[in-house]
């Protein structure tokens, strides 16, 4: 006590009330000190806790723009594949087949290569129609299909040109001979029956082969080309196949 009466001036002075008032004064000014302290705690908590919310709706935000851009370029891009292949079979259709070829045309230009046109039409097609009806149609189109693409490499393209007509685009062949192996490999594969419900459908095809460059450096000649030679066999037989000559 000795010690709190040298060093405080006002107990110095022997006045009790003035020393009241210092230490109620005193007293104040701590807890003014303390408040404003918990004051700015608590203030940083609550910045804390925005920035983290900032944060998280962010996060929402951005979760849910990456899952409406991939909604969105999935939609893209299933709107780009019904443009360009066929509903029923899946296969590319005419304009992406036509896109291909030339494609594959500049490419064999460069590499001086060769490629064919295979021009593909079902025989008895029309009687499976006319005598199991539509639905089993679409049936053996889609079987023709999946029997199509299985004969040729990942690097072909088989499409549909429409009805009961189909094209291959064979690419970097070696010689034509190439093209007759694989036509005679569609014909073995058509020919075997096709199983509907209880029922079996039959179907054969008659090919046209257009080679390049041998027979046209143009897309749609090519196309032409092996249209023709495959009407020539429809005429003489079916089921079997042709290449082009200036004969047709």
């Amino acid at each position: 006590m000795s010690g709190m009466k040298q060093d405080n001036p006002v107990i110095k002075t022997g006045n009790t009330k003035e020393f009241q008032r210092h230490l109620l004064e005193k007293s104040l000014a701590m807890r003014a000190q303390a408040y404003q302290a918990h004051t700015k705690a608590k203030l940083l908590t609550q910045a804390v806790m925005q920035i983290e919310n900032s944060k998280k709706n962010l996060q929402t935000l951005n979760d849910t723009l990456v899952y409406e851009i991939g909604v969105r370029k999935q939609a893209e891009e299933k709107i780009l594949h019904m443009a360009s292949h066929d509903n029923l079979t899946g296969l590319p259709n005419r304009p992406l087949f036509k896109d291909r070829l030339e494609t594959a045309q500049r490419l064999a230009v460069r590499n001086r290569g060769k490629l064919a046109v295979l021009f593909i039409d079902l025989d008895g097609f029309k009687a499976v129609n006319d005598n199991l009806g539509h639905k089993a149609g679409d049936i053996v189109l889609q079987e023709v299909a999946k029997r199509l693409r299985e004969s040729v490499r990942d690097s072909d393209t088989a499409a549909r040109m429409g009805g009961d007509e189909f094209i291959i685009l064979l690419n970097g062949i070696e010689c034509n001979g190439d093209a007759g192996v694989v036509a005679e490999k569609i014909l073995a594969a058509l020919k075997k029956p096709i199983l509907l419900e209880g029922q079996i459908a039959k179907v054969g095809a008659s090919i046209g082969i257009a080679i390049f460059p041998d027979h046209s450096h143009d897309s749609e000649k090519l196309i032409s080309y092996a249209d023709c030679a495959m009407y020539e066999i429809k005429k003489s037989g079916k089921n079997a196949y042709a290449f082009h000559t200036s004969g047709f």
